[in-house]
């Protein structure tokens, strides 16, 4: 594996070399990590991005090479090799890991980035394929990591539990170490689990075929235990997508850096209905007319919570008396409009909604504790009422907007409407929530204003001092510490 911090100065000539951005395309990584890219660009770094075909419009409308990564076959190799019987998979275990591994199409990426010879790769952290493969062409790398905290650090909880440091007897120095024994033990027992039910072709089987393919030191390069599935890495830098004043207070390894939220504010969104788009405009103009009098509150969770009908159905309830609220509902295409049933004329429901454009105008945010989600707020103002999907890192967020003041935290199996209309109107109300905002508005402004991502890619890079060198994880405003 290459060392980003023992490069020297291969293929650097000012700034005239390429950074590749690679991810998965999810919208929340997508979002993020395209706006690092146009930051760098703007920074006259030459960028190309890389992902799915369905990202090609959003970075070519800003700017960006575009590189199509070939999809992955994995699911459908595991769901033709279920048809053959336990006796074959066994007497073709190696040959079934090679087409296994040919499956997830990492040859072609290996490929382009030979050939394009960038300066950097910066990788989704996800992307494990990807990364061991990339590992043995000899160009260097960073990851991008878009959760909350996933390092088991000194009194920091694992980010999938809505502990709080120094809260109760889990937010002990005890009681974090039990969760994250817990967490190893769920880990190695599934990952046992997947490897007897795959009969040697999981996930973790393939990606040890393609580090021995790649001459990549699994064991030494590895960490299964940390948070993230199955595992980080020991020496790669790490870019992380937030601020550091969002996490609970703990000191992050060195190699990783907080360059600062990425909100990419210029998206191409998905086209709106007429009618939709109409009677969003009304709402918004209503609101603006009122100049103060009405509050609007906007709920958005996301692809996967808005499946939660009966929650949704409450918080309509909640806010029917309040003719003075509105509430907007981005329905994620998850629910039809018409499963709410008859709605307040204060209430919208729209299969979806533009988010950033309507958080502009929000009084109160309701979402399920996605971090893009909370960065947006953050950046709008707007306090939220997180009602935790419990996916990925949902709870550790939700445990971060409580502990720095910037939300509650609702019970989505208890709270009825009066309790959800309660919350809300804390959230309207008390000063404290505003004002814990505004601080860490700022701090994450500072980010930018101090070009902290740009900063971290050039000192990676060795542009700083003309050799490569890591740099030690922001502070706040963005001073090295």
């Amino acid at each position: 594996m290459v060392d980003l911090m023992a490069t020297t100065t291969r293929n650097r000539q000012g700034m005239a070399g390429t950074i590749l951005i690679a991810t998965a395309g999810r919208s929340g990584i997508l979002y993020s990590s395209l706006e690092l890219g146009r930051r760098l660009a703007v920074a006259d770094h030459k960028v190309v991005y890389a992902g799915p075909d369905n990202a090609r419009q959003l970075v070519d409308h800003h700017g960006l090479g575009f590189l199509a990564l070939e999809p992955s076959r994995y699911d459908r190799f595991l769901e033709a090799d279920t048809d053959a019987s336990v006796r074959h998979r066994l007497v073709h275990l190696r040959s079934r890991r090679q087409r296994a591994a040919a499956s997830t199409a990492v040859s072609g990426f290996v490929a382009a980035v030979m050939a394009l010879n960038p300066q950097l790769v910066l990788l989704d952290g996800e992307m494990h394929e990807h990364i061991i493969a990339t590992s043995g062409t000899g160009v260097p790398m960073a990851l991008l990591n878009t959760f909350a905290s996933i390092w088991k650090q000194p009194g920091l909880p694992p980010a999938h539990h809505l502990v709080r440091p120094g809260v109760g007897w889990k937010g002990s120095r005890v009681g974090i170490s039990m969760l994250w024994l817990a967490l190893r033990l769920r880990k190695w027992r599934t990952a046992t689990s997947q490897t007897v039910r795959r009969i040697g072709c999981d996930r973790l089987s393939i990606l040890r075929h393609l580090s021995r393919e790649a001459g990549f030191d699994l064991s030494r390069e590895t960490d299964d235990s940390q948070w993230l599935i199955p595992f980080t890495y020991r020496r790669l830098p790490v870019l992380s997508l937030h601020a550091l004043e969002f996490e609970f207070p703990h000191r992050p390894p060195d190699r990783v850096h907080y360059v600062g939220p990425m909100v990419l504010e210029d998206r191409i969104d998905r086209p709106m209905s007429n009618e939709g788009r109409a009677e969003l405009d009304d709402l918004l103009a209503r609101r603006r007319r009122a100049e103060g009098r009405r509050k609007m509150i906007y709920a958005g969770f996301g692809s996967v919570f808005s499946t939660d009908l009966d929650l949704l159905k409450r918080l309509v309830q909640a806010v029917a008396d309040r003719r003075d609220w509105d509430l907007v509902i981005s329905l994620s295409d998850r629910v039809s409009r018409g499963a709410l049933g008859k709605l307040p004329d204060t209430v919208l429901a729209l299969p979806w909604v533009p988010q950033l454009r309507v958080l502009r105008d929000a009084d109160v945010c309701v979402t399920h504790g996605g971090i893009n989600t909370i960065d947006e707020c953050v950046s709008c103002g707007v306090p939220m009422l997180v009602y935790c999907g419990h996916e990925t890192d949902m709870a550790g967020n939700t445990a971060r907007v409580v502990h720095h003041g910037i939300g509650l935290a609702g019970d989505r199996r208890r709270d009825d409407p009066a309790m959800i209309r309660h919350r809300i109107e804390r959230l309207l109300t008390e000063p404290r929530f505003g004002t814990s905002l505004s601080q860490l508005r700022r701090r994450y402004e500072a980010y930018a204003e101090n070009r902290v991502a740009e900063r971290t890619i050039e000192s990676l890079l060795g542009l700083e001092t003309g050799t490569p060198a890591a740099i030690r994880t922001q502070t706040p405003g963005g001073a090295r510490s």
